[in-house]
């Protein structure tokens, strides 16, 4: 069963702008250049965490409007009180782990999703690499990522190097329709546990993810 996270609060491009004083254009370019971390809906329209970009405007030494921190104490809030409403579902033990499914393609994170729930372990989705970092810090009980390597906002080899720095013990499986030897020339100093090319069968990476969480006990 899919645990129920709580819905984080979102700014859109022109109301950054609006409480950064600068223009809608602005916001895109650093959100393309990687600056501004945002995720982005299926319509292609990027949305933005209050803190991300509290903590943007601060690293370049901005003018943080009150207005803007009183968003983020919302969202902070909200966070907590979803939290706790959710409690009795939640998992309390290392014993209990979750499996990361990052895809920017729903249709992808479904049959995954479906491919792994017989491992009976609760299925957690993200659709790019930012969602997957937030859902990282809300649920450190993770035990297995299966990371997509091509997404929009920020590819899975970068997302991938920011779960080693923070998690080095967290097993990933990267998943890539490209060759295997351009898929692991993305990684230099540091590898993936597993490269799965797509097409792939469903069974490969059933008996894998049963390997890992088996190595770690579960």
């Amino acid at each position: 069963m899919k645990e129920k996270l709580p819905e984080p609060v979102f700014l859109s491009a022109p109301k950054a702008a609006t409480l950064c004083g600068v223009s809608r254009n602005t916001i895109c370019c650093w959100i393309r250049d990687g600056k501004l971390p945002s995720y982005r809906t299926a319509g292609g329209k990027y949305l933005i965490r209050p803190g991300d970009l509290i903590d943007f405007m601060q690293d370049n030494r901005m003018f943080v409007p009150p207005s803007l921190e009183e968003i983020a104490l919302e969202d902070e809030a909200q966070q907590k009180q979803e939290t706790a409403e959710a409690a009795p579902q939640t998992r309390q033990t290392t014993q209990e782990p979750a499996i990361l499914v990052v895809d920017d393609d729903p249709e992808m994170r479904r049959l995954t999703s479906r491919t792994l729930s017989p491992l009976g372990l609760p299925i957690i989705e993200a659709e790019n690499g930012y969602d997957a970092l937030h859902r990282l810090t809300q649920n450190p009980l993770i035990a297995l990522v299966v990371l997509d390597l091509v997404m929009p906002g920020q590819d899975g080899d970068k997302t991938f190097m920011e779960i080693r720095g923070k998690f080095p013990s967290l097993p990933v499986i990267i998943c890539t329709g490209q060759t295997l030897e351009d898929a692991e020339g993305r990684f230099v100093d540091n590898k993936p546990d597993l490269i799965l090319l797509k097409p792939y069968q469903p069974s490969h990476l059933s008996s894998a993810a049963s390997t890992f969480l088996s190595d770690l006990g579960f």
